[in-house]
């Protein structure tokens, strides 16, 4: 049995790499033809319809889904649950508040097929270092994906946590601690910025990055960042198509994250007072994730 694959984007593609490296046959579709095209010379199953993909799946059908959250990931699911079987499972692995999950497990089980919501981290340096995944889902049919979340991640980088909605709240969590920790970062580089003599940012940061306690894998980023030809030249918008999802799932549980939402204000502030900070940030969510930056 093949894992039926949609979404060839940064993430979806090094991902279905990953599977490939692993010996899991995939078929892949895309919107795009080319990425179809691109990923088959790597050893994955060509399909440029949907219903193509469905048939070369197999029996007992498992489709991972790796679309933008909301209307696109929503149209997809309604697309592809009439041609499903009772007892195929759907994989959800978008960006996405925790309720939209339980709207798609609810249709899901209209047709008897079973959910999960999935979220994935690791971003363009997954396909070596493996995903983080965090699973909601049915326990009992959480065996037959596991073989896929066991290739995709490194040891003990996956985890089920509960009924669906589960995997998107915890990452959707991750996801808020990241933009606090971004913020902390940019704002030590701002702080480094000002002193009456100058300082090395980039020395600065890669001093602290052996031993001590604000050492992590995000500051070894913000050095690499300082230290790209560019950074200059990078601006101070930074993309922010997650927020509105996060900012729901903190009021979902009347949660108090006062440094998120300071994060979040200094982010859609347009003025000029935390301008490096603001490219430190631009600048390392480039080098983790790929997400493209604005030039001055």
């Amino acid at each position: 049995m093949a894992l039926g694959f949609i979404g060839l984007g940064r993430m979806g593609f090094s991902m279905v790499e990953r599977l490939l490296l692993h010996q899991i046959p995939v078929v892949t579709y895309n919107r795009t033809a080319d990425k179809v095209d691109e990923i088959a010379k790597k050893g994955a199953v060509p399909a440029y319809t949907v219903d193509e993909l469905i048939s070369k799946s197999g029996k007992n059908k498992i489709i991972w889904l790796m679309l933008p959250a909301g209307q696109v990931t929503d149209e997809m699911i309604k697309e592809i649950l009439p041609k499903l079987n009772k007892g195929d499972i759907i994989v959800d692995g978008a960006n996405d508040f925790y309720g939209n999950a339980e709207k798609h497990d609810q249709l899901c089980k209209e047709y008897g097929v079973h959910f999960f919501d999935c979220g994935v981290s690791g971003g363009i340096w997954g396909l070596k270092n493996g995903y983080t995944l965090m699973i909601g889902g049915p326990k009992d049919q959480f065996k037959q994906i596991e073989p896929y979340c066991k290739a995709l991640a490194p040891k003990q980088g996956y985890g089920y946590f509960g009924p669906v909605g589960s995997g998107h709240f915890v990452k959707s969590v991750h996801n808020i601690i990241e933009y606090v920790y971004l913020q902390g970062l940019a704002e030590g580089v701002e702080l480094l910025s000002k002193f009456k003599h100058p300082i090395k940012l980039d020395q600065a940061t890669s001093v602290w990055e052996p031993a001590s306690v604000v050492r992590s894998w995000l500051l070894e980023l913000t050095t690499r960042a300082l230290k790209r030809e560019d950074f200059k030249e990078i601006g101070a918008k930074i993309g922010s198509v997650t927020i509105e999802e996060l900012q729901k799932t903190r009021a979902a549980v009347n949660g108090y994250a006062p440094a998120f939402e300071a994060a979040v204000k200094i982010r859609q502030d347009a003025s000029d007072r935390f301008a490096l900070g603001k490219r430190t940030i631009a600048a390392v969510r480039n080098e983790f994730g790929g997400h493209a930056v604005e030039k001055k």
